[in-house]
């Protein structure tokens, strides 16, 4: 079975994580059978990492207990998530309770390789500790990340690497980890020969997203971040990239994404504070690995992907028409199905629903059933952030209440033939679905009968 590996370096990388986590549940279509989350992030108390972490075990949870035979028409959850390494993370070590003179054993230098690091490094970078990132200091990183190659977690990634698996890497350009590890990471891949399957991973197919400047950070005389440079870092970068990766051919697609319409946060240097507000960019960083997963290259490209115009508040018709078939049913799916079993749970648990009889009479008592409500309120919780951020991705209204087709943004339902209305003609179109499921497992056959009902009721309702 053919995998992608996506390697999601620092908070950017986490955030892109989760968005694609939500995608997948929504069972847009993905050109892998697998996908096998990295996560490298020195600061491994970061609320960004850990909430990414959180749901891909809720994810894998719920996964873990669906089969999708042959018969199985249901394609929400069913991209798989493997795990390779303790929490999805590729551990960094000897960074805790460290500082950067520390870690570079400063204090047994010679005289002359003081003088030269403190060229290199202001008293700041030496001082600064290890485990909270590298503050957006990519000359930190640079210097901490080039171990990641010969460390246990790395070589486990390699022996897991088989013929017609691909890499995706996702970094941010304007910070410390993401900007430092990416060039690294990719060099290691394309030119490293001292790991397992080292001859496959060199020649495989490579792509990236690289996420420029897309919020600002309140100005804080103690912290080490400083929102006003990432723009002069961008540039840098950029320039870095143009010559050493873009044109030497190292990789097969390189996305770019930015936003001049910029929300200010709190100045959280990481840890269990670090925690931001899904966006509009981390939803399209998702997007750009869907596409490369479905996509051959056979030169290097450089890619853009984008909105059709600057709106405010982006919608379904805000994107481009193959973006927009590729995600408009699953998610619209998706989304009245969390609707109907959190709004109207009661209904859809009683005895009243006839679709439950001889198949689901104790299914709401579940594991199963508890995974998914859980994973229900962050789904919901993740649209909200998006809506509620700058710019605004608004795909769906929250408060639609007992009125579900009003739920698409821009979207008119429209009218049908039928003695049924809202709740009552989803739950008519549920009870002909599961007459027509051919799932064995409990587990299978309820989410198989959502799908077909949802996807009668997008037909009818709300296909434009």
């Amino acid at each position: 079975m053919s995998k992608i590996f996506v390697f999601c370096i620092g908070g950017t990388g986490s955030r892109v994580m989760r968005s694609l986590t939500m995608l997948m549940a929504a069972g847009v279509k993905f050109g892998a059978e697998e996908i096998v989350p990295i996560v490298i992030d020195p600061d491994t108390a970061n609320a960004d990492l850990t909430r990414t972490v959180s749901l891909l075990n809720n994810y894998a949870a719920i996964r873990s207990e669906l089969t999708f035979s042959g018969d199985n028409k249901n394609r929400f959850f069913r991209t798989e998530f493997e795990q390779i390494l303790p929490n999805y993370t590729l551990r960094i070590n000897d960074t805790d309770d460290k500082t950067f003179k520390q870690f570079i054993e400063y204090a047994s230098m010679s005289k002359t390789n003081k003088a030269f690091t403190k060229m290199l490094f202001s008293d700041k970078n030496l001082e600064s500790s290890m485990e909270v990132g590298f503050k957006g200091n990519p000359n930190i990183g640079s210097v901490v990340l080039n171990q990641i190659a010969s460390s246990d977690d790395f070589t486990g990634f390699a022996n897991q690497f088989s013929e017609g698996d691909r890499i995706f890497i996702v970094s941010s350009i304007f910070g410390g980890t993401g900007a430092s590890g990416f060039p690294l990471l990719l060099k290691t891949l394309r030119t490293g020969s001292n790991f397992p399957n080292h001859d496959i991973i060199n020649r495989c197919t490579i792509g990236a997203v690289t996420i420029l400047p897309y919020f600002k950070l309140k100005q804080d005389e103690e912290s080490e971040i400083d929102s006003s440079t990432f723009i002069s870092k961008t540039k840098s970068a950029l320039a870095y990239y143009e010559q050493n990766i873009s044109r030497n051919g190292s990789i097969n697609a390189l996305y770019y994404l930015a936003d001049d319409v910029a929300k200010t946060y709190e100045n959280h240097e990481g840890g269990t504070a670090q925690q931001n507000d899904a966006h509009l960019i981390e939803f399209l960083g998702a997007t750009a690995i869907i596409n490369f997963s479905n996509s051959k290259f056979d030169s290097a490209s450089n890619m853009e992907l984008g909105i059709k115009d600057g709106v405010s508040a982006v919608s379904f018709d805000s994107f481009y028409r193959g973006m927009r078939e590729l995600l408009y049913s699953p998610m619209v799916q998706f989304t009245m199905m969390t609707n109907a079993l959190t709004h109207k749970v009661d209904t859809y648990r009683s005895a009243s629903f006839n679709a439950n009889k001889g198949n689901f009479d104790s299914f709401y008592s579940g594991m199963f059933f508890n995974d998914l409500s859980v994973f229900f309120r962050k789904y919901q919780e993740w649209l909200k952030e998006m809506k509620d951020n700058k710019r605004q991705l608004d795909l769906f209204n929250l408060n639609c209440g007992d009125h579900p087709f009003d739920l698409v943004t821009g979207v008119k339902p429209k009218k049908i033939l039928s003695r049924y209305s809202d709740y009552t003609l989803v739950t008519d179109r549920l009870n002909t679905a599961i007459r027509n499921c051919r799932s064995k497992g409990i587990n299978d056959k309820f989410l198989e009968m959502f799908y077909l009902g949802t996807e009668k009721l997008v037909s009818e309702k709300l296909s434009n």
